[in-house]
C-alpha cells in the first residue's frame, strides 16, 4: 500500500474518532441543559474547543497528505486540489480506494449524527430560552413601555403584550 494513502487512512481513522468524541459531549450536553446545568455546559464546552482544535489539526494533516499523494503520482492540478473525491478518483489500486471511501463513507456518517445533536441542542437551548422569558413575563408581569409624551403612542404604554400572547 502506497505509504501517503496509508497516512491519508490514519488520519481519516483519528478524524473519525475525535468526532465520535464530540458525539459523546453532544450526548452530555443535552444531559445538562435538560438539567439546567450550567457548570456543566462550560465544562463540556471547554472539552470540545479541545477536540475541535485536534480536527484542525487533523483537517491540515489530511489535505497536506493528499497533495503530497497527488503530487507523487504527478496528478494534475495536483497544486490545488486537497478534496477526497479528487483523491480516491486518483488513486489505480481497487484495494487502496475501497479502503479511502470506506473511511470516507464512515467519517461522514459520524458527522452527520453529530449535526443531529447539535441540530437536537440548539432546539433545546432555544426552548429553554423561551421559557425561560416566559416564565419570567408570567412572574414579574409585562414590562412597562418607556413613559412618553408623544400623541401617537399616547394610551399605548400599558397596552404591551408579553412575549408571548397570553390571552391565546
Amino acid at each position: 500500500m502506497n505509504e501517503h494513502i496509508q497516512q491519508v487512512l490514519v488520519v481519516l481513522q483519528e478524524l473519525a474518532d475525535e468526532h465520535r468524541q464530540l458525539i459523546e459531549y453532544g450526548k452530555a450536553k443535552t444531559e445538562a441543559i435538560t438539567k439546567n446545568s450550567v457548570e456543566t455546559l462550560s465544562y463540556i464546552s471547554s472539552k470540545e474547543k479541545k477536540c475541535l482544535e485536534r480536527i484542525l489539526e487533523l483537517e491540515q494533516r489530511r489535505a497536506f497528505l493528499v497533495g503530497k499523494y497527488m503530487l507523487s503520482q504527478k496528478v494534475s492540478g495536483a497544486q490545488r486540489s486537497f478534496k477526497m473525491e479528487k483523491l480516491i478518483q486518483a488513486v489505480f489500486h481497487a484495494d487502496e480506494k475501497q479502503q479511502l471511501q470506506k473511511m470516507w463513507k464512515e467519517l461522514g456518517a459520524v458527522i452527520a449524527e453529530l449535526q443531529d445533536i447539535n441540530e437536537f441542542n440548539q432546539q433545546l437551548v432555544k426552548m429553554t430560552l423561551e421559557y425561560l422569558h416566559f416564565t419570567q413575563d408570567l412572574l414579574l408581569g409585562p414590562e412597562e413601555e418607556d413613559v412618553t409624551y408623544h400623541r401617537a403612542v399616547q394610551g399605548m404604554a400599558n397596552n404591551r403584550n408579553g412575549r408571548f400572547n397570553m390571552r391565546t
